[in-house]
């Protein structure tokens, strides 16, 4: 009788162990972005000082030297020059570029703190402090005023 409440006992806690971890699985499989409302929505929340353009695809794609054949679509907008404010957003065609493409993102960046140091020093806040996130098949770039409401703008749009 008491194997059997003990067999019981255990078949319950298996079950709900079981349930627990089924819950707790990531579900970023079909994640969609509408990366032009995302960008739209940093270039007018107000934490850049300069007025941001668009760049075309295959300038920014040569700038960082992404490889084509992995890129599905991308939207950049960048300042004048005279700050180092920046909106990246890529969606790969396969999720298992995305390290190496944050990689790359990541080296430009430290190249253009280098640059910035002597040029406009002020600006090396905004490369030490920016947004780079990625989830599903998507990889964005926010340099800016103020990474924690780029952040939360980010956040938003991820999980809608």
């Amino acid at each position: 009788m008491k194997k059997k409440i003990l067999i019981a006992m255990l078949i319950v806690l298996l079950t709900i162990i079981i349930f627990i971890g089924i819950a707790f699985i990531p579900k970023e499989t079909n994640i969609q972005i509408d990366i032009q409302k995302l960008a739209n929505e940093l270039i007018n929340s107000q934490i850049f000082e300069d007025n941001l353009n668009a760049i075309d695809s295959e300038s920014i794609i040569k700038k960082y030297n992404f490889d084509i054949n992995k890129i599905k679509d991308i939207n950049s907008y960048v300042g004048t020059g005279a700050t180092a404010e920046e909106i990246l957003i890529i969606e790969l065609k396969d999720k298992a570029y995305i390290n190496e493409a944050k990689k790359i993102i990541e080296t430009k960046i430290d190249e253009r703190k280098i640059d910035f140091e002597n040029y406009l020093p002020k600006e090396v806040f905004k490369l030490e402090n920016y947004n780079l996130e990625s989830n599903g098949n998507y990889i964005i770039l926010c340099i800016s005023n103020d990474s924690d409401k780029a952040n939360e703008i980010i956040r938003k749009n991820i999980n809608s």
